[in-house]
């Protein structure tokens, strides 16, 4: 290695530079940037969601990508993708102030499990996070992961997706990483 780098030093070229690795902690900023479909979805869910997940891996979250060695860059995307059928979610014992105006006794009330279901809206839901070095444009780390769950759990399908990115974190994912 000492002759190749003398040798390419001598006719005035430089080694080609080495992949740069991904950072195990640090000081990071998070961003998010919803795209087509999320206009409806608050930015903020997902930047809490990531900033958990980083935390769990050694991050220190700072605001503002001025003050902070690494840039977390979250871009979001959501489209409805058809209907699926639910279990409706039965209520559970509940005690009731029963008898006479005054009297004294109570009822109590059990909902026993039915098979009921019914049609619930599905959504596809797709995060891509990209760490990049402050002030830099070329990423060391880039994760995309999707589900498609039945809507009305924003936060946590954005906790999920975030968990599910760094999961293996230094290690970079093959290809987009599917959450049930």
């Amino acid at each position: 290695m000492a002759l190749r780098s003398a040798l390419f030093a001598l006719i005035g070229l430089s080694l080609p530079a080495a992949a740069a690795t991904p950072p195990n902690g640090g000081t990071v900023s998070v961003a998010a940037q919803p795209g087509e479909g999320a206009e409806a979805l608050p930015p903020q869910l997902f930047v809490d969601a990531a900033s958990q997940a980083l935390a769990g891996k050694d991050f220190t979250l700072l605001e503002g990508a001025d003050h902070a060695a690494y840039a977390v860059e979250l871009r979001y995307r959501q489209s409805e993708v058809g209907t699926g059928s639910g279990k409706t979610a039965s209520e559970g014992p509940k005690v009731i102030n029963g008898g006479l105006t005054g009297g004294v006794g109570s009822r109590l009330s059990i909902t026993m499990p039915s098979n009921k279901s019914q049609l619930v809206a599905l959504e596809r839901t797709e995060l891509d996070m990209i760490l990049r070095k402050r002030g830099e444009q070329e990423p060391l780390w880039r994760g995309t992961a999707v589900t498609v769950r039945p809507a009305g759990d924003p936060a946590g399908v954005a906790a999920a997706l975030s968990n599910a990115l760094l999961r293996a974190y230094p290690v970079q994912p093959e290809g987009p990483i599917g959450v049930p």
